[in-house]
């Protein structure tokens, strides 16, 4: 009977220090998930689209995740509030994340934008100039492969002042566009903030970035530039340490269990 109290003790034991291990480490090593999506639809809509299976999470599973955010005690961010955290100027709960979007997809403002508002949520948006300017239809149709138009990103502004319009380029969202000189980039940079929505927030195109792209969002005093992947690896949460440049993201574009978003949040890493 000594042996199996000396057994139960040092598992009681093991657990507890393994308990204070966990939070002296979150402590010492504080992180924040930035969480990626694109396109948010119905079931039935997504199933329409197969081939966008992989940026789509249905408004259902959205509106779950959400509900755990909130039922959890979670703090959604803004970029002013990440960027002082990452510079040491505030401390921020465990339980914080930021939500993104990008590629500025109509959906976004037709079912993701309502739910945020409701939940009383933060988020951030990040929108391709060239797309927006190029369209002027803003009926939802259930074609989940249109973007939100000039007037559209207008109303976000007064109608969900949670949201913020930032950059993913004016016309670099196609396959080899960063790979030009560094005043190509910073024109492209200049336009977006010119014509669609001035900003010193980016998110890389398909999450691709070079020493130029870099340097032209420095030199154009951008303040913080997302990444995406590319594998997943490098699909983490964000620390303080990151580069302000360089700043990963986790995927969940296509959609998650509650159970494993919830548990995705929870761990260190």
């Amino acid at each position: 009977m000594k042996t199996i109290w000396k057994v139960l003790i040092g598992i009681v034991i093991t657990i507890v220090l393994c308990i204070i291990a966990f939070f002296t480490y979150i402590k010492l090593n504080p992180k924040i998930a930035v969480l990626c999506y694109h396109n948010v639809a119905t079931a039935e809509e997504k199933a329409n689209y197969p081939e966008e299976n992989d940026w789509t999470i249905t408004v259902d599973n959205f509106e779950e995740q959400l509900k755990y955010l909130q039922k959890h005690g979670y703090k959604t961010l803004t970029t002013d509030e990440l960027y002082n955290w990452k510079h040491g100027k505030i401390d921020l709960p465990y339980k914080s994340v930021l939500i993104t979007f990008d590629d500025g997809f109509l959906s976004n403002y037709h079912y993701a934008f309502p739910l945020l508002k409701k939940y009383n949520m933060n988020a951030v948006v990040f929108v391709v100039g060239e797309f927006i300017e190029n369209l002027n239809t803003e009926e939802w149709t259930g074609n989940i492969k249109t973007y939100m138009t000039k007037n559209i990103l207008d109303k976000v502004k007064e109608v969900y002042p949670n949201i913020e319009i930032c950059s993913h380029s004016y016309m670099l969202h196609k396959d080899g566009a960063i790979e030009q000189e560094k005043v190509v980039l910073k024109q492209d940079i200049n336009i977006f903030n010119e014509r669609i929505q001035n900003t010193s927030i980016y998110a890389y195109p398909f999450g691709k970035y070079n020493e130029n792209m870099i340097n032209a969002l420095k030199e154009t005093e951008y303040k913080l530039a997302f990444r995406y992947g590319p594998t997943k690896k490098e699909y983490r949460k964000a620390t303080r340490n990151d580069s302000d440049y360089e700043i990963p993201r986790l995927n969940v574009s296509h959609g998650m269990e509650v159970w494993k978003f919830g548990l995705r949040l929870l761990m260190p890493f």
